[in-house]
């Protein structure tokens, strides 16, 4: 077996268990978000407490680990296929110049390529932060959301004009800073507010009502995230989506995560709708 071939069924496998564990960890959360909202319906607080304390867990841990593991397979991906193939600069666009700074004698990326998406993947969280931390209610949702959007779609362009990334990569990374967020509002927002309020139910008292709200907060704007992470990753296979026009896919994005919002927000009101007669 020579290199490409051992290299091309390491990435075949990474993908396969990639989307395996993005599959378990969107399902458990929207399965969570439509059983708690049935669970809410009900009239009898004991029966409430019996059913989430019976449910609650299993479908946090695999939205919590799900999401880990996404992450994690994801970050491989992008390593290999970006950071260390050919797939990450639009070397038909560079100068001369740039191509010898920005490329090896290989064809590989050298770090100077790929340091500044790798940047600016850190700073996804923080950013997303900083766009939803001081705004409350539907407020967050439908202005902090799009603002993050926003700043995600620009922060590409600059990727694009500045460090010469090709229109695919684009669109991979703004995939990746959205589904960062995602990860890090799984790990560090919804899991240790849900925790909180199990532990307070196995006791018996009431749950923190301001960690809850948070909470429910990050997976509204997760159930938003994540949708539009799908329309953004197949994307990629679609060359029109993102060439023969000049600056098309910013108009892409924007509409992909339009979408995914929207989409997100239609899912929700249906899920309300099934119930027992």
């Amino acid at each position: 077996m020579d290199a490409y071939t051992a290299q091309d069924l390491l990435q075949a496998t990474l993908r396969w268990l990639h989307v395996g564990a993005s599959a378990l960890w969107i399902g458990s959360a929207f399965a969570f978000g439509s059983v708690r909202r049935a669970v809410e319906r009900s009239s009898d607080a004991s029966a409430r407490r019996r059913t989430a304390l019976a449910t609650y867990p299993a479908l946090l841990g695999w939205l919590r680990w799900g999401a880990a593991f996404t992450w994690m397979l994801g970050f491989a991906l992008l390593f290999l296929v970006y950071y260390r193939g050919a797939l990450l600069l639009d070397a038909a666009e560079l100068d001369p110049s740039d191509l010898q700074r920005l490329l090896q004698s290989d064809g590989r990326p050298t770090s100077r390529a790929w340091i500044p998406g790798f940047l600016a993947l850190i700073a996804a969280f923080p950013i997303y932060e900083l766009c939803v931390r001081f705004l409350r209610g539907a407020l967050s949702l439908w202005l902090g959301l799009p603002l993050w959007f926003a700043l995600a779609i620009g922060l590409s362009c600059v990727l694009e004009s500045e460090s010469g990334f090709s229109n695919r990569a684009v669109f991979v990374h703004i995939a990746t800073y959205l589904a960062t967020a995602m990860a890090a509002n799984a790990w560090l927002r919804i899991w240790p507010a849900e925790r909180a309020a199990l532990l307070a139910l196995a006791s018996g008292e009431q749950p923190d009502a301001a960690a809850l709200a948070l909470s429910r907060q990050r997976q509204r704007h997760n159930a938003a995230m994540a949708l539009s992470v799908l329309l953004l990753m197949l994307s990629t296979h679609h060359t029109s989506l993102y060439s023969d026009t000049p600056w098309p896919w910013p108009w892409v994005a924007a509409v992909a995560l339009g979408l995914g919002f929207a989409l997100a927000e239609l899912l929700a009101k249906l899920s309300d709708r099934f119930s027992v007669e």
